[in-house]
């Protein structure tokens, strides 16, 4: 069925225009922007947090003339590689080791000076309040570094920060546009730009003059760009390059940019914006081909590009229909870029039915007193075979998963909660089968430092990080582990890779070749994986599934005691000896 898709950047610039957070932003701008004596006006930047209802908003303020000059004499863009603001772009340490980028001269050099007042106010912040960053002008520009600082550093518990800038220039080349479009950071920002304000466009047309073509302003986040009569959001940034320069001041491309730009007030626009509806009739939607045409049509006449018939003659020079239709091309291609993250997680609910079918495989495996890993590493039955391509879609998916993640800004795992809770399950129920194909069919050895697959490494890192961030101990003992032990899986998805290393270590006890002191430090390893099953169980992180009859493990147990002697006792020995183990299941060690 053919999807028809559908622009909805008008109703979600009203949503955002009759919502508290852009009047509240403002009204801390313009409470700082009066705090400030006539004889400091000209001082470069002043910032205030302060806790309006349930939020905490910090707010960046420069004049308006400092800023033009600031803008005039710094439009070139900086390196993140370069000694230039060295200090600043290393508090962006993750975005600058994934790719390298650039930033607006006069941005990165303000943040760059104000630095250390600017890590004391970021020690202020309570990370579990909801916060706003906000500015105007160049105050915008270091208000979207600083929602940036504070978002490489990851530690908001609930909602991340939202910032949003009011008239204030681009910053960034395409390098960072597109390494933040690799992850949700462009949620966070929303930029509001008036038709009649200059400042957002000083920077569009700007060239830098290197020889790499790509180095040019790009906009990130998304735009709410408004008229005198109604407004609409934005997000690719293509779109929103063509449109700052479409909707630029009548004149402006004959004036100098950097002179006579008044400081607009927001708080008007915002206050006229909610007062006024989009009247349908006002423009040519009626008559679009198809509802995606019309929707574009409605935000062009959102913005003032369309204007109602009597004020038609002012649109000479704008060719309505060939924008129009480059807008429909570039949306069409965004809106399918966007559809690629949402796909991800409908693959995810559709290998959610390959995991469901290897939880059946496993409990048919244990029905017959084998256990899934010994029944697949052997090939005992039929569906043995059938479980190959099961694994194989939900390896080669994870596989990609945490390529991508690798690819992100961020310091540590991209993850959401529930994608980290669905990847340990997949580790915990998938590397045990690579690893029985390991030693059986490859007769390889030691696995965790020669035959461990890169993602299932990191799988587990990220994993281990996320419990440290959370508190939480990696393998504790408590009512709920107790009780659903049973059908649990072994949190160590390289249990069955020290069980296999552990019956090759019994089997060179038996053969009679190795040295005294050989014979001695191979024990000792084996008292040592001992020690770490006796550990796993005292935890009940370890599946019952490894006291099965049929088990590797049972092998393991039957070789070691052999290998140790009659003699030898232990806490492992009195459990196993005594069969306590059998009241394991059941949370009764």
């Amino acid at each position: 069925m053919k999807q028809c898709l559908f622009s909805s950047g008008s109703e979600l610039a009203n949503l955002v225009v009759t919502s508290d957070l852009p009047q509240q932003a403002w009204n801390a701008i313009t409470l700082l922007t009066n705090s400030i004596p006539n004889s400091q006006s000209s001082l470069e930047l002043r910032f205030e947090l302060s806790r309006v209802g349930n939020r905490t908003i910090i707010a960046f303020v420069t004049s308006s003339s400092f800023a033009l000059n600031q803008l005039q004499h710094g439009s070139d863009l900086v390196s993140s590689s370069s000694s230039t603001a060295k200090e600043s772009f290393a508090v962006f340490e993750s975005l600058s080791s994934k790719t390298q980028f650039v930033i607006n001269k006069a941005s990165i050099t303000l943040f760059d000076q104000n630095l250390d007042k600017l890590s004391e106010l970021k020690a202020k912040i309570e990370y579990s309040i909801p916060l706003i960053v906000t500015g105007c002008y160049l105050g915008g520009s270091i208000a979207s570094l600083f929602t940036l600082w504070l978002l490489e550093s990851g530690n908001f518990t609930k909602a991340k920060p939202l910032c949003i800038t009011f008239g204030s220039p681009l910053i960034g080349d395409s390098a960072l546009q597109k390494t933040l479009a690799k992850f949700s950071w462009n949620s966070n920002f929303l930029h509001l730009a008036s038709d009649q304000d200059p400042v957002p466009r000083i920077l569009k047309n700007h060239s830098p003059g290197t020889e790499n073509a790509a180095n040019v302003y790009k906009p990130f986040g998304t735009f709410l760009l408004c008229s005198e009569s109604a407004c609409s959001c934005f997000e690719d940034p293509e779109t929103i390059l063509e449109l700052l320069m479409e909707t630029a001041p009548r004149g402006a491309t004959n004036q100098d940019p950097y002179q006579g730009a008044p400081l607009l007030d927001y708080g008007q626009i915002l206050d006229r914006l909610k007062r006024k509806a989009l009247a349908k009739d006002n423009c040519d939607a009626d008559s679009a081909s198809s509802p995606f045409k019309a929707s574009i049509i409605v935000q062009l006449s959102a913005i003032g590009i369309i204007s109602p018939q009597p004020q038609r003659e002012e649109q000479e020079n704008i060719d309505i229909n060939t924008l129009v239709e480059k807008m429909e091309k570039q949306e069409r291609k965004f809106l399918m870029g966007k559809k690629k993250y949402f796909i991800s997680y409908a693959k995810l609910a559709e290998l959610k039915i390959f995991m469901t079918y290897l939880e059946w495989y496993k409990k048919s495996s244990k029905d017959k007193e084998v256990g899934y890993y010994d029944s697949y590493k052997n090939k005992l039955y039929r569906s043995d075979l059938d479980v190959d391509e099961f694994c194989k879609r939900l390896t080669n998916y994870w596989i990609d998963m945490v390529e991508d993640a690798e690819k992100k800004p961020q310091k540590g795992p991209f993850f959401t909660k529930q994608f980290l809770l669905g990847a340990t399950n997949y580790r915990r129920m998938v590397e045990p089968l690579n690893i029985g194909k390991y030693y059986k069919e490859k007769g390889g050895r030691d696995y965790e430092n020669q035959g461990r697959d890169r993602h299932f490494i990191l799988l587990e890192q990220w994993l281990e990080q996320w419990q440290n961030d959370q508190n939480e101990s990696r393998s504790t003992p408590n009512d709920g582990k107790r009780k659903m032990v049973a059908g649990s899986l072994t949190e160590d998805s390289c249990f069955w890779a020290k069980v296999e290393e552990a019956i090759l270590s019994c089997s060179l006890l038996k053969n009679n070749e190795p040295s005294v002191e050989e014979k001695e430090s191979t024990k000792e390893t084996l008292k040592k994986f001992e020690d770490y099953v006796l550990d796993l169980l005292r935890n009940y992180s370890v599946s019952p599934e490894i006291f099965l009859k049929g088990s590797s493990f049972m092998k393991w147990w039957k070789d070691y005691k052999e290998a140790m002697g009659r003699s030898y006792t232990s806490p492992l020995t009195n459990i196993m000896d005594n069969c306590k183990y059998e009241k394991y299941a059941k949370g009764d060690l």
